[in-house]
């Protein structure tokens, strides 16, 4: 393998004179100089062998082990980290045939987050296992066509995003580099099928349909596609394509289309292995059909219907651009270094905030640094075995960690939405938080981190923020620090909140002053004009989490602290215009096929029984029969499509609404094991995604049913004596039982009872 280095002095037949640093030239011709311990390599050393191959860097005990740069005879060349002579770390490695990868390796092979361009300028952008293309990634080809989705084994597999550059796309399942199971595939002209695939090929029933009158040759049996040499991103493919036109038929499936929507209606169709079988048409109302908005402008101005995104994306001129680069390249840089050290149990002075030194990031790189477009920079990162432990225990997947903050999706400002003025940046994926945080925080943060590690080892489903690292940037030519804790984001779902709690159970100084209430204010304790009604079982577990959590924060002296509740009310309308209507002309192949899946029938049709469709049926079916297989297709079709769309299991609160809010009894018992049996996904978890019915405190109005998500926050502040001061100071004007700034013993007490009340 080129990429594997040599041992120094192999078949030398003589060891390196033992000295602190020498120059020694083996009978070989190999030549070593450079600090030596114990007659071998150790400290900074180059070696050079006799073919033209060097190594320059750092070594230990004869191994190269550090930074360094490694130039083969071939011309090819790594630089970045090693670990026990092999390449481990962060690096860059240029091939000799002109390929070029950036990130992270494992034992010589690439391992991690990283991204390749290939000798014919092909790109792969993503996670990477074994020198192949693993989970989450994004392969462009030269031409312009670009596959944005899930990968297994080098090749595409699992759910996906193929757009042609002549504004073709598929999104849906793939299984070997190949479409297999339910799929959407739309044609330029806003023609679509979705249906079933095997191997590439449609296989089974599916409906194939136009939303236009244009006129155009379409809906063959064969779709464009990557051709049978699929990009196994990880191994040297052309990746060229067939031409999209393949496959289509003449002038007469057009002429079918156009008169299928003159009568409103759609064409089933089944397929074997590609080849037609059976094909009969529908009335349009009888499917479930997938919004095709998102193609009726060319794709790279894709229209697409979303969730209000928050915040302000941080582009190049933006005020935080260089800070967002630095926090970036430092964390990429920290992750890869602590996952190339040994995993070992945690030690007293693996708790030390001072143990670990600063790295210096100049802009044209270093040894140990890639080189980058920000100004220098100092970057330190405290603990890091520790939060390596913690991203850990909280099912945080390295790879997919560095992909969400740093990947080519910037991240987004967040304005402060309380009094302590700090900074929030949001990943794209909306999955992680990063807040600034003073010194005092800092310190504080270090301080109780021991128990902090304890506490959420011992109980996994706390309530308490979910850190997962804590760093520091420092600018040398404005001689500014900036410190950032990262930490998993409560609101982190693909359902909108539709109201945000911030609450205290103090009552000074608890209303916002915003006048037109909207999805991004942030309400207060006496904003709260109502009440949730939890399944018993889920607030047994709730209350004796919070105690557990409680008990832990008072131990800890803290105070201050609050719950973040998000509310999603499941009979909110969905927004099919204003925020929600996006264009963007870079992103239009992210959206999977759940992403532009719009429901197109009210509740009543959603929750229509299959025996209550057969008894609609059209007469076209009955020429079938009532077991007509396309009619069963069809049903099986409609579940696709609900899953995509309800993927958070609303269509489950659409069929149980009126029974919950007539009782006021959230239905959460086996509502998982149920969810499971009609074939959803309904996960739910302490303080995430849990159903509940809101009471209104206006009996006028009636009952709701909701999602909740909550989570404890700003557990940083403890009652020193600033807060203490402020004690003293609020109480001759208000109660002091009702002000935030009290003895953690009596901020618990309060805080408890509080929420007794919100949660009944």
């Amino acid at each position: 393998h080129e990429r594997q280095g040599r041992k120094p002095g192999k078949g030398s037949g003589r060891k390196m004179t033992s000295e602190s640093a020498c120059r020694h030239t083996f009978p070989n011709g190999d030549v070593y100089y450079g600090s030596v311990q114990n007659d071998l390599p150790h400290g900074h050393g180059k070696y050079e062998w006799n073919d033209g191959s060097f190594y320059e860097g750092e070594w230990k005990d004869g191994v190269k082990h550090g930074s360094g740069l490694y130039k083969w005879s071939s011309g090819s060349s790594y630089e970045g980290q090693w670990a026990e002579g092999c390449m481990q770390g962060i690096g860059n490695y240029v091939g000799s045939d002109g390929s070029e990868y950036q990130g992270s390796f494992v034992r010589d092979k690439k391992h991690g987050y990283g991204k390749k361009r290939y000798p014919n300028s092909d790109v792969y952008e993503g996670l990477w296992k074994n020198d192949l293309a693993e989970s989450l990634g994004i392969y462009q080809w030269m031409n312009g066509d670009k596959y944005n989705g899930e990968w297994s084994g080098g090749k595409m597999h699992g759910h996906g995003t193929f757009v042609w550059h002549s504004g073709e796309r598929y999104d849906g399942e793939w299984r070997g580099g190949l479409e297999s199971g339910p799929g959407l595939f739309i044609w330029s002209d806003g023609s679509a099928f979705y249906g079933f695939w095997e191997g590439g090929k449609k296989h089974g029933f599916g409906v194939w349909w136009r939303e236009t009158g244009t006129d155009h040759s379409i809906g063959g049996s064969v779709t464009p596609r990557p051709s049978t040499c699929k990009p196994t991103a990880g191994a040297d493919k052309d990746g060229s394509h067939h031409g999209a036109a393949a496959g289509r038929p003449g002038k007469a499936g057009a002429d079918k289309l156009t008169l299928a929507l003159a009568e409103n209606k759609v064409i089933g169709r089944e397929y074997n292995h590609g080849k037609l079988v059976k094909e009969e048409w529908i009335p349009k109302d009888k499917v479930q059909l997938p919004s095709l908005r998102a193609t009726r402008i060319p794709a790279k101005k894709t229209k697409k219907y979303r969730k209000t995104v928050q915040g302000e994306t941080i582009v190049k001129g933006h005020r935080s651009y260089e800070l967002m680069l630095n926090l970036q390249l430092g964390i990429r840089y920290s992750v890869g270094k602590v996952n190339e050290e040994l995993v070992t149990e945690l030690t007293q002075i693996d708790f030390d905030k001072d143990k670990d030194k600063q790295i210096f990031f100049p802009h044209n790189g270093s040894a140990a640094t890639p080189p980058h477009s920000s100004t220098d920079f100092y970057w330190k990162t405290y603990c890091p075995k520790v939060f390596r432990v913690l991203r850990e225990k909280f099912g945080c997947n390295p790879g997919e960690y560095v992909f969400s903050l740093c990947g080519e999706q910037a991240l987004r400002e967040l304005s402060s939405p309380g009094k302590s003025g700090s900074v929030f940046y949001i990943s794209d994926d909306d999955q992680y938080i990063c807040k600034s945080l003073r010194k005092g925080e800092l310190g504080f943060l270090c301080h109780v981190l021991g128990g902090y590690h304890r506490h959420v080892g011992e109980l996994p489903s706390t309530l308490l923020p979910k850190f997962y690292g804590l760093h520091r940037i420092t600018n040398p030519q404005k001689a500014q620090r900036v410190r950032f804790v990262v930490m998993a984001n409560v609101f982190c779902r693909d359902i909108p909140i539709h109201r945000k709690y911030d609450l205290k159970g103090s009552v000074v100084g608890r209303q916002t002053t915003n006048e037109e209430i909207t999805e991004n204010t942030i309400l207060k304790d006496l904003d709260l004009d109502c009440s949730f009604k939890l399944d018993r079982k889920w607030r047994e577990g709730f209350f004796k989490q919070l105690e557990s959590d409680c008990a832990f924060l008072e131990r800890m002296n803290i105070m201050d602290y609050s719950l973040l509740l998000g509310v999603h009310f499941t009979d909110e309308p969905v927004k099919a215009g204003g925020d929600d209507l996006a264009v963007d002309g870079d992103r239009e192949d992210e959206n999977e096929l759940d992403a532009i899946m719009e429901s197109e029938n009210d509740d009543e049709n959603l929750s229509m029984s299959a025996a209550d469709a057969k008894d609609d049926a059209p007469m076209g079916l009955d020429q079938i029969g009532r077991e007509s297989k396309i009619f069963n297709s069809l049903s099986k079709l409609n579940n696709v499509t609900s899953m995509r769309e309800r993927k958070s299991s609303e269509i489950f609160h659409t069929h149980t609404r009126a029974r919950r809010s007539d009782t006021l009894r959230p239905v959460c018992d086996g509502l998982q094991e149920l969810s499971l049996a009609m074939g959803m996904d309904f996960n739910i978890e302490l303080g995430v995604n849990m159903p509940a019915t809101v009471i209104p405190k206006d009996p006028s109005k009636p009952p709701r049913d909701a999602l909740l998500f909550f989570g404890i926050i700003d557990i940083l502040q403890d009652y020193n004596a600033r807060k203490q001061l402020e004690n003293v100071s609020k109480s001759v004007v208000y109660d002091s039982k009702k002000i935030s700034a009290v003895s953690p013993s009596l901020y618990s007490k309060r805080f408890k009872e509080f929420l007794h009340k919100v949660f009944v």
